[in-house]
């Protein structure tokens, strides 16, 4: 009598397995993390927490019939993560040690550092609200991989956060007394060309929906306050002011900013492939959103008409917009894939 053969063993990846194929390490840390999703709380759906999460992530009008789907174009995990930021914080480290070591700051114009005080270091202000809106969409996702693109990304505005803040103390020669937190923070609550771009944050931060934070965030804000800041004040305004260093920096920080839109970019394309009225819900919030967007970016690109080497205003602003346009036109009307 035989006995009958034995059916292979299942492995702790073969629900993620496609074919005979082995998963990657992306999907295996990545994929079905969540315990709360689909309907996976164990307290009841009276509960304030509960019935939170059901109201503004099951609640969202944007839906998916397969969130997992979904693919980081990066393929980010933890180990991934850490690997590539602690080379890129060597870099900027070794940026900012030679600003010390070659007393850097002593050449820079008096009123370039004038305006580096006025209006870059208050903006580690916004860019805290940037990161506790990644963090909440990170919070409310519905998919588990959407939560690492965000979390990671809220990693990155603390560390955009820290490096404004160090190159602040370097500038001052001194460490920061609360008297000038205090003027910084005035700034950001009260110069005219911060105002419209707070009430843009602080609107974001109490917009409850996860799907409209994410697009709020991602689709809106950052593509024109991440090229303003990165690219435009600390980048090409800071060269022609004689300040390389600041433009390397924030060089490094806009890689950073570069992942987040493409992360972005595959979720809507995702999105808006796996369910097609996604493309109509994501439009009307960029459109809802767009003019107070449109009114904080001409706000705060004002600034750079007050530089020693200025530049105009209203190019800078007409640029940003113009690339933000096309990359959203280019999300929002791309023809569904084709299988084969």
């Amino acid at each position: 009598m035989t006995t009958p053969a034995r059916p292979p063993g299942r492995k702790t990846y073969t629900r993620l397995a496609v074919g005979r194929r082995v998963p990657l390490e992306y999907e295996l840390v990545s994929t079905d993390l969540h315990y709360n999703y689909p309907l996976r709380f164990e307290l009841p759906a009276t509960n304030p927490v509960v019935a939170w999460y059901y109201r503004h992530r099951e609640g969202s009008p944007l839906r998916a019939r397969s969130w997992t789907q979904f693919s980081d174009p990066r393929r980010t995990t933890y180990r991934g993560y850490t690997q590539l930021q602690d080379g890129r914080e060597d870099v900027v480290d070794g940026l900012l040690r030679e600003i010390d070591d070659t007393a850097y700051d002593q050449d820079l114009d008096d009123g370039w550092v004038r305006f580096l005080d006025r209006w870059y270091s208050p903006l580690r202000f916004p860019v805290h609200g940037l990161q506790m809106l990644a963090a909440y969409v990170a919070q409310m996702a519905p998919e588990s991989r959407i939560t690492n693109c965000a979390a990671f990304q809220s990693a990155d505005e603390m560390r955009r956060i820290q490096r404004i803040a160090y190159r602040t103390v370097q500038l001052s020669g001194a460490p920061i007394d609360a008297e000038t937190v205090r003027r910084q923070q005035a700034a950001w609550e009260d110069t005219a060309a911060f105002q419209p771009l707070r009430e843009l944050v602080e609107r974001a931060l109490i917009t409850y929906d996860w799907g409209e934070a994410f697009t709020v965030t991602n689709a809106v804000i950052k593509p024109r306050i991440d090229r303003l800041v990165n690219q435009e004040i600390a980048g090409t305004l800071a060269t022609a002011n004689g300040d390389p260093i600041l433009t390397s920096i924030h060089f490094s920080l806009d890689e950073d900013a570069r992942w987040h839109r493409a992360w972005t970019a595959a979720l809507l394309r995702h999105l808006i492939e796996d369910t097609s009225a996604n493309a109509e819900v994501v439009s009307a919030w960029i459109e809802k959103w767009r003019p107070l967007a449109s009114e904080s970016l001409g706000a705060l690109a004002g600034i750079v008409a007050e530089a020693p080497v200025p530049f105009d205003p209203s190019a800078v602003a007409a640029r940003i917009t113009d690339d933000v346009s096309r990359e959203i036109d280019v999300v929002l009307t791309a023809p569904p894939r084709t299988s084969g």
